[in-house]
């Protein structure tokens, strides 16, 4: 029998926040770090090339959250995305929405293997 942890949606101590000067996506929650989705600046597009979510808190949706609140940041923009992480690539054949977001001239590694 396992005990459920708290995940991202349990309280109002989750933060995300874009840090352009280190290049990434940061979740929050509390005083803690959690987790980041590192991109690359190409003109007007973001080249994500890794999301992280510390250990501790793996297995409870963290990156979904992360992700998710990226993307949309980036589509309210209007700005499109290179992807070379394969987190994303899941989570956007998840939710095929997203699709529209990927750089048909520069898409990365999407759809490289069948996405």
């Amino acid at each position: 029998m396992t005990s459920r942890e708290p995940g991202p949606a349990d309280d109002g101590r989750v933060e995300i926040k874009d840090n352009p000067d280190g290049r990434f996506y940061e979740l929050r929650y509390g005083d803690q770090s959690v987790g980041l989705l590192v991109y690359e600046t190409a003109g007007s597009r973001r080249v994500l090339t890794h999301t992280t979510i510390r250990e501790e808190y793996r297995g409870r949706g963290w990156s979904k959250l992360l992700i998710r609140f990226a993307l949309d940041d980036l589509a309210a923009k209007g700005t499109t995305i290179t992807n070379y992480c394969p987190v994303v690539d899941r989570f956007i054949e998840e939710n095929p929405g997203y699709k529209q977001l990927i750089d048909s001239d520069h898409p990365g590694s999407w759809g490289r293997s069948g996405g």
